[in-house]
Order: C-alpha cells, then structure tokens, then sequence
C-alpha cells in the first residue's frame, strides 16, 4: 500500500489491536511462476514479535514460502462506499466524485516454515486461546483425544512472520472539511449495511 499521509496511523499499538480485530489476512509470497496467496486467521505473539498462522499441508502456499522467505500479510478492516451527495459542499461547487472509505494494515516481514508436527501446538494454541477466551467455556486443544490432534498436526504447517515494516491505513474522510465528514457519517448512519455503520462509527470515534 502507498497511502496518502493523512490517512496513515503511524501507532504500533493500534496497527496490532486491529490485527487482532480482524485477524483473517490475505497472505501473498513471490512463487516460482508468480504470486501465491493464501487466506489465513493471524495470532501476534508479543513474545516472540511475530505473527502465527498455519495452513493445511495440501496448501502450495507453504513450499512458496519456504523459498520465497519474504511475505506481506494484508488484514482488512470495514470498508464504504462515499457518494459525492453525501458532501454538503457539493450543492455549492459541484467539485466533488464517488471514494472509498476503509481501514487496512499491511505488515510486511520474513515468513519462516515449520513442518515438524510435533511443534504444531505452538502455532495452534496462541490462535484458540485468543479465539476462544470470550467464551463462557472455552475450548482448548487438550480438550480433544491427544492422538486425534496428533493426526490433524500431520496434515498442516505451520509458520511465523516476523515485522519488518507496518502500514496502517485508516481512511475516513479525514481530508474534508468538518462539515462534508459529517455529512458523511449521516449517510452512513442511514444505509441498511452493517459495514457502512461500522466506518460512520469509526469516523465519529475519530
């Protein structure tokens, strides 16, 4: 992503509270015929200073990164569509056509693959304890037959994605004047779309 200033959140701290929000990424390494991608849930581990995922051994995305070594993992956030009517300012100068409102964050870094089933839990565990903590009873690993969770660990990989590079893009209208941004938030606040009330929620917030 090459965002615009404006847009840009420079805080380390939000850039991982959204990742945690939203933590089903876009995965893509340089394959040897192109662009390989793979869709996956992201766990931060603070300790480590890395993401955590896994995919299934059947996935051609793992052999690509071990080759590959470099990653970018995208996690996208809500997003809206904006039309010039919802500006105020339309009605005066015309000067106004359809955007894009949206959050995404893009952490590019070393993709590093580990194949031995034994060491699957630490790739599995991080990711259902963060899943399932707001439950009344969570589900933890130890919950199913240990030689079941043996068989499964065979059939996937697992890896870990250091940051070398953070870029959080908040897009909410933050290069209009008071009066167009609200303008905006009202038009979302009317629309049937859930995504749409999450930005004009965003956009309030901020």
């Amino acid at each position: 992503m090459h965002p615009t200033p404006i847009f840009t959140n420079s805080d380390k701290g939000q850039a991982l509270a959204f990742a945690a929000d939203f933590p089903f990424a876009m995965l893509a390494v340089n394959g040897e015929e192109g662009p390989v991608t793979a869709l996956v849930p992201l766990v931060y581990d603070a300790a480590r200073e890395q993401f955590l995922g896994h995919v299934a051994k059947a996935n051609p995305f793992w052999e690509a990164a071990q080759t590959a070594e470099k990653s970018v993992a995208i996690f996208h956030g809500p997003d809206a569509y904006i039309s010039p009517s919802s500006y105020p300012s339309k009605a005066e100068h015309h000067k106004a056509v359809p955007t894009w409102n949206y959050m995404a964050l893009e952490i590019r870094g070393d993709i590093s693959v580990q194949t031995q089933a034994e060491n699957m839990r630490e790739y599995l565990e991080p990711l259902t304890d963060k899943m399932e903590s707001h439950r009344d009873l969570p589900w933890k690993i130890s919950d199913a037959p240990a030689d079941y969770i043996a068989k499964l660990s065979n059939a996937i990989v697992g890896f870990s994605l250091s940051i070398a590079n953070i870029t959080f893009v908040e897009k909410l209208s933050q290069n209009k004047s008071e009066q167009d941004r609200e303008g905006v938030i009202q038009a979302l606040k009317n629309s049937d779309s859930p995504t749409d009330l999450t930005i004009a929620s965003m956009m309030k917030a901020r």
